[in-house]
């Protein structure tokens, strides 16, 4: 198994934070990799909801959620996709005290048995951050932008 971590501060009350992630029909919104999701579920909050991501870059997948700690934490379970067998997706946010810090995490699998580890060294692990990187700042500019408006 394989993690990667990224972080970014969010100039937003983690309340905001929270609406945004916790809006599963609508990650397309402000992640770049995806171009539309839908909810499968009849539950469209907490543990067990499901959703469907058409990626940005053709493919799908499949999204249960398997951590809900409201407000504070939210969990995806990840089928397979591509050369990745499974994955775990987290995202955590800690209120600080100009905005919300969100911590993004990936623990994945890859499907390619013993070469998986020289794989990942040279591939998927720099565009599993950069994947994570870029979710992470379409979610602070959609907040910090949505946050502006409802200012003004």
């Amino acid at each position: 198994m394989a993690r990667i971590e990224s972080s970014i501060e969010i100039s937003a009350d983690r309340d905001a934070v929270w609406a945004a992630v916790a809006d599963l029909d609508n990650v397309a919104v402000w992640n770049p990799d995806v171009a539309s999701s839908t909810c499968e579920s009849e539950e469209t909050v907490g543990l067990g909801a499901t959703r469907t991501c058409h990626l940005s870059g053709g493919g799908l997948i499949e999204e249960v959620v398997s951590g809900w700690d409201d407000g504070r934490r939210l969990q995806f379970a990840i089928g397979s996709h591509g050369g990745i067998r499974s994955a775990d997706m987290g995202l955590d946010r800690v209120a600080t005290g100009d905005g919300t810090r969100v911590t993004a995490t990936a623990d994945y699998h890859l499907a390619f048995g013993p070469i998986g580890p020289v794989i990942d060294r040279i591939a998927v692990k720099r565009q599993m951050a950069r994947m994570l990187e870029r979710s992470l700042a379409g979610l602070k500019n959609h907040i910090e932008r949505t946050t502006r408006k409802g200012l003004s």
